[in-house]
């Protein structure tokens, strides 16, 4: 029995090895598809690096599997036609039973998963992951419980029913066909669920929670990777069953299915050599990224998240004090992140330059307006789709800044920061994916309102809610256009109107009347999902991605309608001529630029890069060429409102006025850009450091000594990374070193996912 067992064992374990084979060659053209080839080498090298982190994973995918055939049929392997013969081998009692059986647990159980998804799509989100997790577990077994009463229930009537049907095709008390027809239902449902639903799981049946399936950011393929794995490691012992009974045939199995744990092994210090291999499995290879996470997470002896083998960059595995995750103290002569050498000490701040706050207005209002996910798809930035007719107007008598860039592309690390004045990892906030900022933070809202000014805020997602921090010093904070319902993705409903029509109605309020005020409405319909207006132009074109590019392309003019709607009332009122408009984004979006189709995980241009312009009464319009950061709007909005510049120190950006005040475009100095995203549950850390002569040099530190390395002018698309050249390199490493020793950074652990 011992020798049948461990047969069996070695059949399963080949058979996983040589599907983890297939699912690597599969992986290898996918990471050659979006990978610079000449740079990457060879793909037999790609594909043997993919299938080394895959081979543990097929051997421990293989152990369960054993183990669960085993428990189940411990003579021998049990074949899908074992069991299609076995069940078609009963007696008629027993076939009639486990006929009507058979539909009713296939029927029930996507009852109980349709159950429990719109439940957990209702309560995700809300209160503690600990709250939620015991909500789900009540709702799964008490659904459960239902269900299977009611099963035992119709379990003699569907036996009535099948066996008068028999008499007219005894198929109908075959189980496998009964089970077939119950399967075949269930899938159809699931599909007509997601084909009906909206990427937000929004439908007017329950099926329709499972739209989300058709999230392009909701990857599938390590599911089926490991499926293929898996049933492999099952099917293998039947097929070679028959093929030598012998010790020294199992014996030879079982080598032929650990010899690749050699390429494991040797792969450990290969990735710390090749640090473009080990990124791009990370990006472009779905189960052998998770493969390379377990082998970090195995390889990682004192516990800090990171490993010094398999390119996980950990220089001291035995202090978790020291590590690509921790915070480097400029100048004590300890490399605490890894990063090859210790941050220099910072430089000595230059002295804030004094504005002349005589060019303008001394009592002027600001409205900001943040537009969520608009890319520079827009037309005052070139775009040549009349997407944005209003915002166009009102730029032709505005500064215009050609080449923003937002901090982040994910909007709990870009909008509070923002408004804040500090880098993201410079703010107070928790770790969850929606971040909550403390009241330590001090927001632009706060230092307007000690100065006397009225503050007012418009927002219409739930996210945005006051207790999530962003309403600290806000007068007045409208919620009233966040739709109604449960805590949960809204982006497929239309707020832009009510927006608008919150924001105009507090304007009009007379508890500002006599006030200066300053007023943050944020608009969302940009974001996905997408959804059609009416009288929208038709934005199609031609491409892979020209339908959905459409639709976004909709809820930008719609929004821009909905904006202008505003801007024309601002106009029309008296103070109007004393109030200066602000408009940009939170970040962009992908539109399959680098195989990406969503944001908030990544810093490429498309994602960043966002439009902005300045609307000043009496400030002579105008476009500055270089590249900008959003670190400055901040000490913008105060020099605006000639509200003093706090102590230095305070403020991470310095006031754009220059900007907005020159004279030519000689008058226009180039600064450089730096971008921070820290990591959460869902993210890794991005840093990004944007050098020289616009649009320069882009360096994107991804942790440790990795990064990237870009020349945004001869490529613009950001395909041929530079970063092996360490004469292009060094000279980024350190001007990017200087900068991070002159900030505050502060450390948080990103929680759980299930936060």
């Amino acid at each position: 029995m011992l020798l049948c067992w461990l047969r069996r064992i070695a059949y399963a374990a080949f058979g996983a090895v040589v599907a983890a084979l297939l699912v690597a060659l599969v992986e290898g053209r996918g990471v050659h598809a979006l990978e610079d080839a000449g740079q990457l080498g060879a793909q037999n090298v790609t594909v043997r690096a993919i299938f080394g982190m895959l081979v543990p994973v097929a051997l421990f995918a293989s152990l369960a599997v054993s183990a669960g055939a085993l428990f189940l049929c411990p003579s021998r392997p049990f074949g899908l036609a074992d069991a299609v013969a076995k069940l078609r081998g009963q007696t008629m009692f027993e076939r009639t039973r486990t006929a009507a059986l058979m539909p009713l647990l296939i029927v029930g159980l996507f009852v109980w998963l349709t159950v429990v998804t719109n439940v957990a799509r209702r309560v995700l989100g809300v209160g503690s992951a600990h709250g939620v997790g015991l909500e789900l577990a009540v709702t799964g077994l008490a659904c459960l419980v239902v269900l299977a009463a009611l099963a035992l229930g119709l379990l003699l009537p569907m036996r009535r029913l099948l066996a008068h049907a028999s008499k007219y095709s005894p198929l109908a008390i075959d189980p496998v066909v009964t089970g077939g027809a119950a399967l075949v239902l269930c899938v159809a449902l699931f599909a007509v669920g997601v084909a009906a639903g909206d990427t937000s799981g929004n439908f007017a049946v329950p099926i329709g929670v499972f739209g989300v399936f058709k999230r392009a950011e909701l990857d599938l393929r390590p599911v089926w990777g490991l499926l293929v794995i898996a049933g492999a490691a099952y099917g293998a012992p039947t097929l070679l069953w028959n093929h030598g009974r012998g010790f020294g045939r199992v014996l030879a199995t079982a080598t032929v299915a650990l010899l690749p744990l050699l390429e494991t092994r040797a792969l450990g210090t290969r990735l710390n050599a090749d640090e473009l291999l080990a990124r791009s499995v990370e990006r472009g290879a779905p189960l052998g990224k998770i493969g390379l996470s377990l082998l970090r997470k195995a390889t990682d002896r004192d516990g800090d998240g990171f490993s010094p083998l398999y390119g996980g960059g950990d220089c001291n595995d035995h202090d978790k004090g020291m590590n690509p995750g921790a915070i480097d103290i400029p100048g004590n002569g300890v490399d605490e992140d890894c990063s090859g050498a210790d941050l220099p000490a910072p430089q000595k701040p230059a002295l804030a330059k004094v504005e002349d706050t005589a060019k303008f207005e001394n009592d002027l209002n600001v409205i900001l307006i943040t537009i969520d996910t608009l890319r520079t798809d827009v037309g005052f930035m070139g775009y040549a789709k009349p997407v944005t007719p209003n915002l166009d107007k009102l730029a032709e008598k505005s500064v215009v800044f050609d080449r923003m860039y937002a901090m982040a592309s994910y909007t709990s690390k870009s909008l509070p920061p923002l408004l804040i004045g500090k880098y993201p990892s410079e703010t107070l906030r928790d770790g969850g994916h929606f971040n909550i900022y403390g009241p330590g933070n001090v927001f632009v809202q706060e230092r307007l309102q000690q100065a006397g000014i009225h503050t007012m805020g418009v927002v219409s997602h739930w996210y945005f809610a006051p207790k999530f921090g962003w309403a600290q010093g806000t007068d007045t904070f409208d919620v009233s256009a966040i739709p109604p319902g449960p805590a949960g993705d809204k982006d497929n409903a239309t707020t832009s109107a009510q927006v608008t029509d919150a924001a105009v109605k507090l304007l009009s309020n007379s508890e500002h009347s006599g006030k200066r005020f300053f007023m943050w409405a944020h608009y969302v319909d940009p974001h996905a999902e997408y959804v059609k207006h009416e009288g929208a132009p038709d934005f199609r074109s031609g491409g892979p991605v020209g339908e959905v590019k459409a639709l976004y392309d909709g809820e930008v003019w719609f929004t821009d309608k909905q904006v202008g709607k505003l801007i024309d009332y601002v106009s029309s009122q008296p103070w109007g001529k004393k109030t200066a408009i602000i408009v940009t984004a939170d970040h962009g979006e992908a539109f399959a630029e680098h195989g990406m189709s969503w944001h908030g995980v990544d810093m490429w241009e498309s994602l960043v890069r966002v439009p902005m312009l300045v609307y000043v009464p009496g400030v002579k319009a105008h476009r500055v060429p270089p590249k900008r950061c959003q670190i400055d709007l901040v000490p913008t909005l105060l020099s605006l409102m000639h509200v003093p510049q706090p102590a230095t120190g305070e403020l991470s950006g310095e006031s754009l006025l220059p900007d907005l005040f020159a004279k030519t475009e000689a008058d226009i100095v180039e600064k450089d850009v730096y971008l921070d995203m820290p990591a959460g549950p869902y993210t890794q850390m991005r840093r990004v450091l944007i050098r020289g002569e616009t649009p320069g040099k882009k360096l994107v530190h991804v942790g440790g000594r990795q990064y990237l390395l870009f020349d945004l002018k001869s490529d613009p698309g950001e395909l041929k990374d530079l970063s092996r050249d360490k004469a292009e390199l060094d000279p980024m490493v350190e001007a990017f070193n200087q900068k991070r020793a002159g900030l505050h950074e502060i450390f948080v652990a990103a929680a759980r996912p299930a936060e």
